[in-house]
């Protein structure tokens, strides 16, 4: 497990990085790894189009599609399915369960805890506790940080971020197109690792047009630090 989890905890954290909303802090982190990564399948495209249109061009094209554009596609997991209106209390609830066991602070980018950024980003953060953890010989503690990243993708980010990159205006966005599609199949990857196999989600437009609500939840044990 090991010689392999530290390049997937770094495919996470950089996934999350492409997904945020370009402000300068994250635009001038794209900048260090732009040469290293100019010929990467995800992150090849936003960094040419970083590089050679500008940042404001990118926050502009991220603003369009994810924001305010017209037939938008929201960035925000609670926004799908039966989660969306009235179930979204409890699908947060459910969110903050997994970062509160794992000491996870979402507050850090600046976005809620349902941003797929976000959501990447504790997934990274998983696979080094999990790492750590097996480093220590600390059995029982790799299988809970295994249990929650099963439960995580199978409730959350396993459904979430195909739902998005499968989006018409997401596929056919010269830039965004590939930062997901890179992010679904690196997600899809964990999920067929772990034998996870999540229920497809539903982006629903009008919230009117949800379906019955129903959402659960669980608490995971808190790690001793």
């Amino acid at each position: 497990m090991a010689p392999a989890t530290v390049p997937r905890s770094r495919d996470f954290f950089l996934a999350s990085l492409l997904v945020s909303y370009p402000d300068d802090e994250v635009t001038s982190s794209l900048l260090a790894v732009a040469e290293p990564l100019r010929e990467h399948e995800g992150a090849g495209p936003l960094l040419a189009s970083l590089l050679r249109e500008g940042a404001d061009e990118l926050r502009s094209r991220h603003i369009d599609l994810f924001d305010q554009g017209k037939g938008r596609t929201s960035l925000y997991e609670t926004e799908y399915g039966r989660m969306a209106g009235l179930g979204k209390g409890n699908a947060l609830a459910d969110i903050q369960g997994f970062y509160l066991a794992f000491g996870f602070q979402a507050g850090d980018l600046g976005e809620s805890m349902d941003h797929a950024a976000v959501e990447l980003e504790f997934h990274a953060i998983l696979l080094l506790k999990e790492l750590f953890l097996a480093e220590r010989g600390d059995l029982e503690g790799v299988a809970i940080v295994l249990d929650a990243r099963r439960k995580f993708l199978a409730d959350h980010l396993g459904r979430f971020l195909d739902t998005v990159a499968g989006r018409d205006s997401v596929k056919a966005d010269p830039v965004y197109g590939p930062v997901f599609a890179w992010c679904a199949r690196l997600v899809a990857d964990e999920c067929a690792a772990l034998q996870v196999q999540p229920a497809p989600l539903d982006f629903f437009a009008d919230p009117s047009a949800e379906g019955e609500v129903k959402c659960g939840g669980f608490q995971l044990p808190v790690l001793p630090s």
